[in-house]
């Protein structure tokens, strides 16, 4: 009978040991874990606060190419499965077609004319849901008077 206890004692110590070892492990995975999903924040966070600069870019590359206005942009970066989409919305018109329609005129446009910029920056969008970073902004951009002009 002693030996049925002493045999029943080390299974208990042995589980006790088994349960005591997958928490440290577990315990011990989660500081890189952390580490990596803040490196990817705040990766995503500067993406964000630069496609502002990027937003007004696009929106002069537009002008250049005789292109009066942009709805939106997207595209992949840092890699093939990060997106950055930027879009925008006019305040005293409206975009068809890289042409504005329904402009307003009776807007002051050094008051009115602003263009309300919605960036979106998704990043490790294709992995498991508990690993993706997504980061919503939105920014204001005041053109020249000029801006809503042919």
């Amino acid at each position: 009978m002693k030996k049925a206890y002493i045999l029943l004692n080390v299974v208990f110590l042995i589980l006790l040991l088994g349960f005591y070892l997958g928490f440290n492990l577990n315990l011990s995975s989660y500081a890189p874990r952390l580490l990596k999903d803040t490196h990817l924040y705040l990766q995503a966070k500067i993406l964000a606060y630069d496609s502002k600069e990027l937003a007004k870019y696009f929106l002069y590359r537009a002008k250049k190419e005789n292109k009066e206005c942009l709805n939106s942009v997207s595209f992949h970066y840092p890699k093939s499965d990060d997106t950055i989409r930027i879009d925008y919305f006019y305040a005293i018109a409206t975009c068809e077609n890289f042409k504005f329609t329904e402009l307003n005129k009776d807007a002051n446009l050094s008051k009115d004319g602003v263009i309300i910029v919605n960036i979106s920056v998704a990043l490790n969008s294709n992995k498991g849901v508990n690993e993706e970073i997504f980061i919503n902004q939105k920014s204001f951009i005041y053109p020249k008077e000029n801006f809503y002009k042919p």
